[in-house]
C-alpha cells in the first residue's frame, strides 16, 4: 500500500492519500480545496487514479475539494447519510469500501458532529475530528453530542488494538501520529474519566468559533461546490459493488424493452426509459436529484448521462458494466425470461 500524510497550513488539517499498488486504485481523505493541485499531482507522479474521496464528516473549518476532484477524475465521494446529500455513496457503521485491493472499514463515530466516521484501513484509522492527539473533537455545534462521541470512542475505537495507528485530521501542535493505547493511556480528556465527568468537562471548553464556519459548513453540504460555481457536471461509473451504498437514487433502465425482460433481467424498482426517449424523458425532472443510468455495458447509459449532464443535471451515474456486470456478480434481478 502506498501511504502518505499531507497537511493543509491555513486550517492545520490532515490530508490522506492511500493507494494500492496492484490496481492503481487510490482514495484521499478529508481534501482540501486548496490543495488540489498538490494532491492530484502526487496521485499523478505516483502512478495511481484517485477511484475515491471519503469524508470523515462536514467541516467547519475548511472548504473540502470533493466536489473539484470528482469533476476531474470522475472519483466517487463517499460520506455519512446524516452529511452532505451530494456523496456519491452514502455509507454507514459496519460497510466495506473497496479501494483497488485495500479494503475501509466505515466506523461511525458520532459526536464532535452527528455524521462523524472514521475509516479503518490495515493497521491505520483515519479518525477526523472524532479523536485527536492526546485530545478530541468539540461538540458544541452541529448537532455534537458529548455522550455519544465518548461512546464512539469507548465503545468503537478504544477496542481496537493497542497498536492501530490513529491519523487525525488536524493537529495543531505538530504531532502526526498516535496509536490506541497512547490515547487510552494519554488522552487528557478521555484518559481515567468517566461518561458524566467527560460531558461536564467538554459543557464547560467555551471554545471560540472556527473562523470559517459560516463559509465552510454551507460549501460542504454540497461538496465544496458552492466555492466552484462555474464548474461543469460530470458522469461519475459506479461498479456493481457500490450499489447498496448509492442510496435514494432513481434507477433509469435505458435499454430496449425487450432487453428490460430478457436473459440479463433488470434491476429491482428501476424503470424502463429506452435510450432514443432522452433528454426529453427528463424534462421536468430535478436536476439536483441523483439518477443512476444503466444498460447492458455501460456505454448506452453513460452516453444518456453525457447528455443529461448537457442539460444541466448535477448527480449523474452510471452502472459501470451495466447488467453484464451484474449478472457476473450473481446480484439479484428481476424479470428475467430464459
Amino acid at each position: 500500500m502506498i501511504f502518505r500524510q499531507l497537511f493543509d497550513q491555513e486550517s492545520s488539517t490532515y490530508t490522506y492519500l492511500l493507494g494500492d499498488t496492484a490496481t492503481g486504485a487510490a482514495a484521499l481523505v478529508d481534501p482540501v480545496l486548496e490543495q488540489a493541485d498538490r494532491d492530484l499531482a502526487l496521485v499523478q507522479e505516483l502512478g495511481l487514479r484517485l477511484t475515491h474521496v471519503l469524508e470523515t464528516h462536514v467541516h467547519a473549518d475548511h472548504v473540502t475539494a470533493a466536489g473539484l476532484l470528482r469533476q476531474r477524475t470522475g472519483c466517487r465521494t463517499v460520506g455519512s447519510p446524516s452529511g452532505a446529500a451530494c456523496t456519491d455513496l452514502s455509507v454507514q457503521d459496519g460497510d466495506i469500501i473497496h479501494i483497488g485491493g485495500l479494503e475501509a472499514r466505515v466506523i461511525a463515530t458520532p459526536g464532535h458532529t452527528d455524521d462523524s466516521l472514521t475509516y479503518h484501513i490495515g493497521d491505520k484509522l483515519f479518525t477526523g475530528d472524532a479523536l485527536l492527539i492526546r485530545t478530541c473533537g468539540r461538540t458544541d455545534f452541529q448537532n455534537g453530542d458529548a455522550g455519544a462521541l465518548f461512546d464512539a470512542i469507548h465503545g468503537r475505537l478504544f477496542t481496537l488494538p493497542d497498536s492501530t495507528h490513529v491519523y487525525p485530521g488536524h493537529d495543531y501542535k505538530g504531532r502526526t501520529v498516535s496509536t490506541i493505547g497512547e490515547e487510552k493511556q494519554h488522552n487528557a480528556r478521555l484518559a481515567g474519566r468517566t461518561r458524566d465527568d467527560f460531558i461536564s468537562l467538554m459543557a464547560g471548553l467555551n471554545l471560540p468559533p472556527p473562523k470559517k464556519l459560516d463559509q465552510a459548513v454551507p460549501a460542504n453540504r454540497a461538496c465544496g461546490q458552492a466555492a466552484q460555481p462555474t464548474e461543469t457536471a460530470s458522469v461519475v461509473n459506479i461498479s456493481v459493488h457500490e450499489l447498496a451504498q448509492l442510496r435514494h437514487v432513481r434507477r433509469v433502465d435505458v435499454r430496449e424493452p425487450d432487453e428490460y425482460t430478457g436473459p440479463l433481467g433488470h434491476l429491482a424498482d428501476s424503470e424502463l426509459i429506452p435510450m432514443a426517449g432522452f433528454p426529453a424523458a427528463a424534462q421536468g425532472w430535478p436536476t439536483e436529484a441523483p439518477v443512476l443510468l444503466i444498460c447492458r455495458s455501460g456505454n448506452r447509459s453513460m452516453r444518456v448521462g453525457q447528455a443529461l449532464a448537457q442539460s444541466g443535471f448535477r448527480r449523474l451515474y452510471n452502472l459501470e458494466g451495466g447488467m453484464l456486470a451484474v449478472n457476473a456478480a450473481h446480484l439479484p434481478v428481476e424479470g428475467q425470461s430464459s
